[in-house]
């Protein structure tokens, strides 16, 4: 049976006065996918990662090299044919915040992360070539057309979680000429309405490859008062309709434990907009018209998270009463 993993992120806003609700990838999220979303011929696609790769191979998409199956010998006979590092290895089963998927570095760890998975999950596992890009896009789709670009970059370590988005970015129109074409080739897209359809590529040389497919609200960008105190639209605002001209960085944290939040808010100044703490799983939202300046303002926050992280800090407690 399917690991019981709710997202974080539905306990750091309040998701209840949305029509949409909250909800992320399944499996533990069947229950709460929009009908239009699940009755879509694309729902498959983004519930099953072999389906998807399938489908790419399948409509001239370009993608990781990649194998699939149940048996590790079949995967670690891939790997040591190409005797290539690092590779990904994920479930088939698409879950919400990139839950089990790793990188790997060597091949000691294939029995390690294969026998995690399939603990875990019933079905196939991918092992696919893990894409040191350039840059790394997100492009959140609504109705078919791109509402929010963002590009984000990996934690250091091996899982595949995202540790910073920056948004809206605005490439080139070429580049997004060509993210077009590829989400184009997804028939149906257009008609899923009202929900967030998320493409990820990684970025070389001016080519796109595309590595996921996903949906849900786990992206504390979608809620409205995340919106609102960054001064950015919301991903339903039709396209042309933006305000402001903010740029935004998300700065996303694991296993942080304690820390001084009075001192967060001196350290990360106007430029830090909001932030929140579920599960172990912390976010920073910085906003600012003035790209150095949020920069500078993002080193220093990130800064006093690792510091915070590094010294163990622990809130100071009233003193009892005697």
């Amino acid at each position: 049976m399917p690991e019981d993993k709710h997202s974080p992120i539905e306990s750091i806003a309040d998701w209840s006065h949305l029509a949409r609700g909250f909800y992320a990838d399944a499996p533990v999220y069947m229950a709460q996918i929009p009908e239009a979303l699940k009755n879509s011929e694309l729902y498959q696609l983004l519930s099953n990662r072999v389906l998807l790769r399938e489908f790419c191979q399948s409509n001239q998409i370009e993608q990781p090299p990649y194998i699939s199956g149940q048996q590790f010998d079949a995967l670690s006979a891939w790997a040591v044919k190409r005797n290539r590092f690092p590779l990904a290895m994920k479930s088939a089963i698409n879950g919400s915040d990139c839950d089990h998927c790793y990188v790997l570095k060597a091949f000691r760890e294939l029995p390690e992360f294969f026998d995690a998975i399939k603990g875990s999950l019933d079905g196939p596992v991918i092992l696919e070539e893990f894409i040191s890009a350039k840059s790394r896009l997100e492009v959140t789709c609504i109705s078919g057309l791109p509402r929010l670009i963002a590009q984000f970059g990996l934690e250091k370590s091996m899982r595949m979680r995202h540790s910073w988005r920056v948004f809206p970015i605005r490439p080139p129109e070429a580049l997004v000429d060509q993210i077009c074409a590829i989400t184009a080739r997804f028939k149906g897209l257009d008609s899923i309405k009202d929900v967030p359809i998320r493409f990820s590529f990684a970025l070389n040389a001016g080519r796109l490859m595309l590595l996921s497919v996903n949906s849900g609200m786990n992206r504390p960008e979608y809620h409205p008062d995340w919106c609102s105190a960054a001064g950015i639209s919301g991903i339903s605002a039709p396209p042309g309709k933006r305000i402001g001209k903010k740029i935004c960085k998300l700065l996303i944290y694991h296993d942080l434990g304690e820390f001084d939040e009075g001192e967060l808010r001196k350290i990360g100044g106007e430029s830090l907009v909001k932030f929140g703490s579920a599960a172990n799983q912390t976010m920073a939202l910085l906003s600012s018209g003035n790209t150095a300046r949020l920069l500078e303002d993002a080193e220093k926050v990130d800064a006093f998270f690792r510091h915070s992280r590094d010294s163990g800090y622990q809130p100071l407690q009233p003193a009892e009463e005697d």
